[in-house]
């Protein structure tokens, strides 16, 4: 059995989601929502961080355990009135049933060029120009008010959830990792998406509640079941299947991280420092978040990295 709550976090830095593969080789796309993947690797290191002090290989070991005892949907931003779900309607993409995609990107997006600077010439580097798209973490409503970024989404926590004597401890308002006679808030703070360098991806949690504003609806049986309709998109990937009715669309999905949480083949002693992106996963076609799936009377389970399978 799963508990599931509603969280909402607010942005203190822009947040970049990047993706692989994609189109040209200047500018760096980001994502207009966070992969529940990303909740997993930003609470891995939480995770990693507050309980060793001189984590190594412990990444590996606690990013299999929060694999185990967690699951995350993906999370859409949210300006305390909508949420910004992407859905392909015949007028073409919008977000929240409000925004087209021009609309969407004038409200949240920016973007920054950088390139690298030539010390003898005090010049830019040639090929060195680049163009970072990001999440802005603050946004002017329709009423002209500057307001903070927020993003909404669900995480479920196994009941019982604990490994080598550790323990997680759900109430109100925290999630509780209990261990070295300690206890953490384990999403209070997070980093996640890249370009960290840049001091982006700073979320800070907001809120937690049983029932929250983010639309979602499944079963709490020993897996998490989406329920699908054909009157709603899916809320995250959905791997490709020729069999199925839709309409949206279909992507590559692929990603970078630290190492493969799915194979044990793998070294010990992977340090999060000195890894980065070291892994590629493998790629695979996808139902975009927001595609229309014509196939009732079939549920949808949740994976660790809040991707969807058909049951």
């Amino acid at each position: 059995m799963w508990n599931k709550i509603d969280v909402v976090f607010t942005l203190k830095n822009p947040l970049h989601i990047g993706y692989l593969p994609f189109k040209g080789t200047v500018i760096s796309p980001t994502r207009y929502y966070i992969p529940g993947r990303n909740f997993w690797g930003a609470i891995t290191k939480r995770a990693t961080e507050l309980l060793y002090n001189n984590p190594s290989k412990e990444y590996k070991v606690v990013g299999k355990q929060i694999k185990d005892n967690f699951r995350f949907s993906y999370f859409y931003l949210y300006d305390d009135k909508t949420v910004f779900i992407p859905k392909y309607e015949e007028g073409g993409l919008n977000f929240g049933g409000k925004l087209d995609k021009f609309q969407f990107e004038h409200r949240f997006i920016g973007s920054r060029v950088s390139t690298a600077i030539d010390s003898n010439t005090r010049t830019a580097k040639d090929g060195n120009l680049h163009e970072i798209e990001f999440i802005n973490n603050k946004f002017v409503d329709e009423k002209g008010n500057v307001k903070n970024t927020k993003i909404t989404g669900c995480i479920w926590i196994k009941e019982d959830a604990k490994w080598d004597g550790f323990n997680i401890e759900l109430n109100n308002n925290k999630i509780i990792l209990i261990g070295n006679q300690n206890k953490y808030g384990l999403i209070d703070e997070l980093t996640l998406g890249g370009e960290q360098g840049y001091g982006f991806g700073l979320v800070k949690l907001e809120s937690i509640s049983k029932n929250g504003t983010f639309p979602i609806k499944c079963g709490e049986n020993s897996n998490v079941e989406i329920e699908i309709t054909n009157t709603e998109p899916i809320l995250s990937h959905l791997k490709y299947d020729k069999n199925i009715n839709f309409k949206g669309e279909i992507e590559p999905l692929s990603g970078r991280g630290y190492f493969d949480i799915e194979k044990d083949d793998q070294p010990d002693g992977l340090n999060y420092k000195e890894n980065p992106g070291k892994v590629l996963a493998s790629v695979n076609y996808y139902f975009s978040p927001g595609t229309y799936i014509f196939n009732s009377g079939k549920k949808l389970i949740l994976e660790w990295n809040g991707v969807l399978r058909l049951q």
